[in-house]
């Protein structure tokens, strides 16, 4: 019994390494663009301000697809801290930062702010807005770019946490 289940272990890291190893992103080419997807979770601190005003804080977990299955944030990991102050439940600042950590280790760096409010996302609406790319790490150092985004809110899982869906499109240059 022992080896049996010696050998059904082995097997299943054996296809864990396999796995891993066929996901090496592509070839990164000068510059492009893509459509992008990004979902996740947030879990969030807030500090109300009174009756119609309240602070938020985050830190977001999610991970990344692009519509090709090319691009360079293809299965990416994605963290995330902002913040937000918010007026009768409408955005009126908003800040974040993230890190999309490619498969191959590389990262690339953006800041994002908010362009427009279609109502509190809890109750159906969406948050529009543009991220610059910052940086980049290994082959994405120098790395330029922008986004176009929108961000839904879905309700939550967890009590106490935030999650999201990001639909983005996105352009980039490398050095």
């Amino acid at each position: 019994m022992r080896k049996a289940i010696g050998a059904t272990f082995l097997g299943l890291v054996s296809l864990l390494a396999v796995g891993v190893a066929a996901q090496e992103p592509p070839p990164i080419a000068r510059s492009g663009s893509s459509t992008m997807v990004s979902a996740g979770s947030a879990t969030v601190k807030a500090l109300p301000l009174g009756k119609d005003r309240l602070q938020l804080t985050w830190e977001y977990l999610g991970v990344n697809t692009d519509d090709s299955g090319k691009g360079i944030n293809h299965n990416t990991s994605v963290r995330c801290l902002g913040s937000a102050h918010f007026v009768n439940e409408l955005y009126q600042e908003y800040t974040n930062a993230c890190v999309f950590t490619r498969t191959d280790g590389d990262q690339i760096f953006t800041t994002e702010k908010f362009t427009e409010s279609t109502g509190p996302m809890s109750k159906g609406g969406a948050l529009k807005g543009t991220s610059v790319i910052t940086g980049g790490t290994g082959k994405l150092a120098g790395i330029t770019g922008s986004s176009e985004w929108v961000r839904y809110g879905v309700r939550p899982g967890l009590e106490g946490t935030v999650q999201t869906v990001t639909r983005a499109k996105s352009s980039y240059k490398l050095p």
